[in-house]
């Protein structure tokens, strides 16, 4: 009897070594610029407190038992990188949907499943000396007058499809800030979680010379789309750290902001 529950704890501590020594650490690839609250730091290296979306990143991998292995990137290197399977994974709107080498989670009508995604609005954000109306359709208002973008942004096609008048000559969104502060720009677009999510920060370290529109210019989603490689290999694993993103995961994101929107600004800590 001894023997025989010996032998079934064995098989099973065996079992659970071999399911822990396949699952390798899971490369996730994502901006290598500081974006607050989601992505903290600059360049390759990946600081003690990330940013939120880093951490939920850990926590995505970490639903079926794996590690995350982050790799920051520069913003144009970032979708070659899945294609060619040099990550398994990486924050991607619906321009990707279609793109060969990636695969987004599908609902029943095989279309990118918006129940395991994130939200994702493109905000605008202003001098409060020109006392732009709250009321402001911000696809409208920038018609006529230069909108900052970053250099990369994945909408640019989406915006300027609008009609909107498109500078994206600055590579990050301290750069952007800086020349609508200057009025080398009229606003700064950027794609955020929920609309207030960088409130915080931008009211710390602009003392309210800068605020952002209420409206959005428009919403969509985020996904974290895997390699087509990375997903024929590990087709059960995927979908079962996407199902946890849907669920799980978008409530411990909504704490880890709220965590990181208490935090000082980054010239502070």
């Amino acid at each position: 009897m001894k023997f025989g529950i010996f032998a079934v704890s064995f098989a099973i501590s065996i079992g659970l070594a071999h399911e822990a020594a396949a699952c390798e650490p899971v490369r996730v690839g994502y901006l290598d610029q500081e974006r607050p609250p989601y992505w903290l730091g600059t360049g390759a290296e990946v600081p003690a407190k990330p940013g939120a979306s880093a951490e939920l990143v850990q926590r995505f991998a970490a639903s079926t038992g794996c590690q995350a292995d982050l790799k920051r990137l520069p913003v144009m290197r970032i979708k070659p990188a899945l294609i060619a399977g040099e990550i398994a994974f990486a924050p991607m709107d619906s321009s990707a949907a279609n793109t060969a080498g990636i695969v987004f989670p599908l609902d029943k009508n095989h279309q990118p499943d918006t129940a395991r995604a994130l939200a994702l609005n493109i905000i605008v954000f202003v001098r409060s000396a020109d006392r732009i109306p709250p009321t402001t359709d911000p696809s409208r208002y920038f018609q006529n007058r230069p909108l900052g973008i970053t250099l990369g942004s994945s909408y640019k096609a989406r915006m300027q499809g609008l009609g909107l008048k498109i500078d994206s000559g600055a590579v990050d969104i301290a750069r952007n800030l800086e020349k609508l502060r200057l009025n080398r720009i009229d606003g700064f677009a950027v794609s955020v979680t929920s609309p207030n999510d960088m409130d915080a920060y931008i009211a710390q370290k602009y003392k309210g010379a800068i605020v952002r529109l209420p409206q959005p210019i428009f919403s969509d989603h985020i996904w974290l789309a895997a390699s087509a490689s990375y997903y024929a290999a590990h087709t059960a694993q995927v979908e079962k750290m996407w199902t946890w993103l849907g669920s799980a995961g978008v409530r411990e994101f909504s704490v880890l902001l709220k965590e990181y929107a208490e935090l000082p600004p980054p010239a502070s800590r």
